[in-house]
């Protein structure tokens, strides 16, 4: 059974695990199977995202992985991509004013509101206790990853 170390730290989650070159492409694999694109790979780092299937209830992922030595640091987490945030805020800035509601003032403010959130918290771990905002994605994903960093780096 491998031995990994998973923190949860609020905005990302981190796990440390031990391997070596099988693992890393083990892991890398399983990860491009699931949808990942890689995004950036340099000899020590990887990194790779998973676009979102909001039909599915799955919102957009990063993960990233760097080596030293046979030390490995995973941090993946939930995000809300700045273009959603830039849409939100441009429609709130250009559409909102002349869409004909009654109440505009406070629906405008309500979305900037929204918007301010949406960029004070726009990485979320992805602890199996997560409440709130993307609870369901978050204990989905935290317990897919851990399910496929101890399917790829273990050595049995």
């Amino acid at each position: 059974m491998a031995q990994l170390t998973i923190q949860h730290l609020g905005r990302l989650t981190r796990i440390i695990a031990h391997g070596g070159d099988a693992q890393f492409k083990k892991l890398r694999n399983a990860l491009l199977l699931k949808n990942f694109v890689v995004a950036a790979e340099h000899e020590n780092r990887l990194e790779l995202h998973r676009r979102a299937y909001l039909l599915q209830d799955d919102w957009p992922i990063q993960v990233s992985i760097r080596r030293s030595g046979s030390e490995f640091e995973i941090d993946y987490y939930l995000s809300i991509p700045w273009g959603w945030i830039a849409g939100l805020t441009f429609l709130t800035w250009v559409a909102l004013p002349f869409a004909g509601f009654q109440n505009a003032g406070l629906a405008f403010v309500l979305a900037l509101l929204v918007a301010a959130l949406a960029i004070y918290k726009q990485k979320f771990d992805c602890r199996p206790d997560a409440s709130f905002w993307q609870q369901r994605p978050r204990q989905r994903w935290g317990e897919m990853m851990e399910r496929l960093v101890r399917e790829a780096f273990d050595r049995s």
